[in-house]
């Protein structure tokens, strides 16, 4: 099961970035409700649906080889391809009507199973251990109800697991689309398993059968029962597992294992208390040097294994190391997404907006921007010794000594790779940034260094920590369908957002998101490169666009949000605004 719910939140990933590519690729909102998984055999892949369908086939290669499928109602097919040729309306509806799929439908929508098939791609670059590429093949159009049984199916026979969810383009309510994985190629079938088991069990009742009644089986079979045995037996397993040491130091030992849990939870209480003060500290040191607004919000605090944090991590990381030094000794791992730590960077170098959100999107993480990055790690390491070494007991110091980029799905668990095999404390705070929701600040500490080596690893909060940084940012998961519900777009809260700024002025921007807030509205900054099909929901109340200087570049931008198929107010501000100039 551990295996399906990690592919679980690796394909709600792939749904978010699917949901967004398909809509800048075809210039409408798209939208992809919650998603259902099913592991069904080629059959019954085949035959649910029931009516005329588009089945693409999907060649899997890389580290592992296979054969997929996307399915999709051909009516369906036909309105996303023609929508993506602009047919015109009277037009498409005909097509649609006589199901006519035409030459030039059938290679629009195969673009748009291309794109789809792309977004797995790199989707599963950043968060599947594995290498693989996801290239679609060939497509036919298959009709369940004339596939005699006993016929070969268009898919090689087995188990696949599937994910489904159904579509709604520009307002209107489409089907099923249906992708389909080789369940066994996954490790996502217990169908080997369970024949290997089943031979096992007849073994063991074969050998049961032919010793039965036998008091040898019965000894060996039997649990043992410590509340009957004598106390000679307690006493003789007892040389065996005493330690070595007298019994006045077993005695204060135990002792003080009864004190443990109370003392622990006041050590944590007071280190969680330092690393909320180290995110206070960070917010006003960076912002300094950055010369606009930064806060982390503190989100999680807790004790987890290397294999935990690597599940919940998140895509592509930039990784800070940081020295210990003083009375603890070990190394600490400041973790930031990839887009996150080029944004921060192209920031402090002063790249201009339009080149900032751009190399923030591309995740160009250069010479400069990565010099730059660095230094605020620099400025972060700083933040932890002084709150660590003045307010802490024990005198700890952080020294940064490297940055990397890092895939954490890629990353052994339960080797010493990258990051040693051990237990570390865990905090996440949310950055923002002039009002703009950017990804999670996490930091390991090793969980011995900071006396907290005996707290219980909290597989739980490890949970709950991911979904939380599902609902603040775009990469990432927890494993309960229903956190994915609503369209989750990127850069959001934890509440939906109900007015938008557009803008490529990062600090007016963040003014008039602050005196929204105040107001109470739960206001998003987008900027000119941002997807305005993605963000503009039915939800959304007023969208606000402000510009630098006016220019038509500016006017390009109210013109995709008020054709963008969702009727909402849009109110225009810019500097030196005269008719003449409008």
């Amino acid at each position: 099961m551990k295996a399906r719910e990690r592919f679980d939140e690796i394909l709600l990933h792939c749904r978010e970035k699917v949901q967004e590519d398909v809509a800048n690729l075809i210039g409408k909102s798209l939208r992809l409700h919650e998603p259902q998984f099913r592991l069904v055999n080629a059959e019954d892949l085949l035959g649910e649906s029931g009516s005329k369908s588009v089945l693409a086939h999907i060649s899997i290669n890389g580290d592992l080889q296979g054969k997929g499928c996307l399915l999709i109602d051909i009516k369906d097919a036909i309105y996303l391809g023609g929508n993506l040729i602009m047919l015109p309306e009277s037009e498409l509806e005909s097509f649609i009507a006589q199901e006519e799929y035409s030459d030039e439908l059938k290679d629009s929508f195969g673009e748009i199973a291309n794109i789809i098939c792309g977004t797995f791609t790199h989707t599963f670059e950043e968060h599947y251990s594995k290498s693989i590429r996801f290239v679609r093949t060939e497509q036919e159009v298959v009709v369940p109800a004339d596939m005699a049984a006993g016929s070969v199916p268009p898919v090689p026979d087995g188990p696949y697991y599937v994910l489904i969810v159904l579509m709604q383009l520009g307002g209107r309510d489409l089907g099923e689309l249906k992708i389909a994985f080789p369940a066994v190629l996954f490790g996502l079938s217990e169908a080997e398993d369970t024949v290997q088991k089943k031979e096992a069990r007849e073994t063991r009742a074969d050998k049961s059968e032919s010793v039965e009644g036998s008091p040898e089986d019965e000894v060996l079979s039997r649990p043992i029962d410590r509340e009957a045995a004598s106390d000679d037996d307690e006493k003789e397993a007892g040389v065996f597992e005493r330690p070595v040491g007298t019994e006045g130091e077993e005695t204060e030992k135990n002792k003080q294992t009864a004190k443990r849990p109370r003392d622990v939870g006041k050590q944590k209480k007071l280190v969680d208390g330092l690393l909320k003060n180290s995110m206070a500290k960070i917010s006003e040191e960076v912002s300094a040097l950055l010369g606009g607004t930064l806060q982390v919000v503190p989100e999680e605090f807790g004790a987890f294994s290397k294999e935990g944090f690597l599940c919940q991590a998140g895509g592509k990381q930039v990784m800070a190391r940081m020295d210990i030094r003083g009375s603890g000794q070990g190394e600490a791992f400041l973790f930031a997404d990839l887009k996150t730590a080029v944004y921060i960077g192209g920031t402090l170098i002063m790249l201009p907006d339009s080149e900032l959100e751009e190399t923030a999107q591309n995740e160009e993480f250069g010479d400069d921007a990565s010099d730059a990055y660095s230094e605020v790690t620099n400025i972060i390491a700083g933040v932890y010794a002084s709150v660590f070494g003045d307010q802490y007991r024990n005198k700890l110091g952080f020294v940064k000594t490297a940055i990397e980029t890092v895939i954490p799905a890629k990353i052994d668990p339960n080797s010493d790779a990258v990051i040693p095999n051990q237990t570390y404390y865990f905090s996440a705070g949310q950055l923002q940034y002039n009002g703009r929701e950017l990804g999670r600040l996490q930091m390991l500490i090793p969980a011995g260094v900071l006396e907290l080596h005996d707290l219980p690893v909290d597989a739980d909060a490890l949970q709950e920590s991911a979904a939380q940084s599902e609902k603040t940012q775009k990469a990432g998961v927890g494993t309960d369908n229903a956190a994915y519900a609503s369209d989750r777009l990127p850069e959001t809260t934890v509440e939906t957002p109900n007015i938008l700024i557009f803008t490529d002025d990062d600090a007016e921007g963040g003014r008039i998101a602050a005196a929204l807030k105040e107001m109470g509205y739960v206001p998003r900054i987008l900027h000119f490169k941002d997807s305005v099909n993605g963000a503009l929901t039915p939800g959304v109340q007023l969208a606000f666009l402000v510009m630098r200087t006016v220019s038509e570049q500016g006017f390009g931008m109210a013109i995709k949000i008020s054709s963008a198929g969702v009727s909402v107010p849009l109110v225009v501000a810019g500097p030196t605004w005269t008719r003449t100039l409008v």
